[in-house]
């Protein structure tokens, strides 16, 4: 009948609306960056505030790039500020006659491709800090710990798309 047609899709309906409502609330986590997950730091159940610590991968790749971007930054940047003087001197030599235009030439490129590998060596330190600090999966919300999918030594790929690894409701 048609009353009882009615009524099933009614509470097929109701259904559908709290198990989306339910799997709103749910929100899966995972890291920002590749790596091997050294460990997860909280349990099923758990409640978590905003900012806790979740789970962390091997920091020894990401510490190590940091270590070395952060020193190519401090050897650009002292290229970068030889050159200036360099710059400097040869303007005054050229002022005083000792020198030609086209050593001021050459000096002012010498500084343009120190000026450019000094803002490339600063942009690859600011990218290793990026990625050492999204090396610790951090609760960007509080709520409680549904499930734990990930494990130490779980393989974490951002280019094939990375599981869970952690679910948190916010109900």
């Amino acid at each position: 009948s048609p009353r009882f047609l009615l009524g099933i899709l009614v509470v097929t309906l109701f259904i559908v609306l709290m198990t989306n409502q339910a799997q709103a609330s749910e929100r899966k986590l995972t890291f920002a960056v590749s790596g091997v997950v050294a460990s997860v730091k909280i349990k099923t159940g758990e409640y978590v505030k905003a900012g806790s610590v979740l789970a962390v991968l091997d920091l020894v790749p990401f510490s190590a790039a940091k270590r070395s971007a952060d020193a190519a930054s401090i050897s650009a940047k002292l290229i970068l500020d030889l050159s200036k003087v360099r710059v400097k001197q040869v303007r005054e030599l050229f002022d005083a006659l000792s020198t030609s235009q086209e050593e001021v030439e050459k000096v002012k490129i010498e500084h343009a491709k120190a000026m450019s590998g000094y803002q490339a060596a600063k942009s690859n330190a600011e990218i290793a800090t990026w990625n050492f600090q999204r090396a610790t999966l951090k609760a960007p919300f509080s709520g409680t710990v549904f499930a734990i999918l990930g494990y130490p030594g779980m393989v974490i790929n951002t280019n094939a798309g990375s599981p869970p690894i952690v679910i948190i409701s916010t109900k």
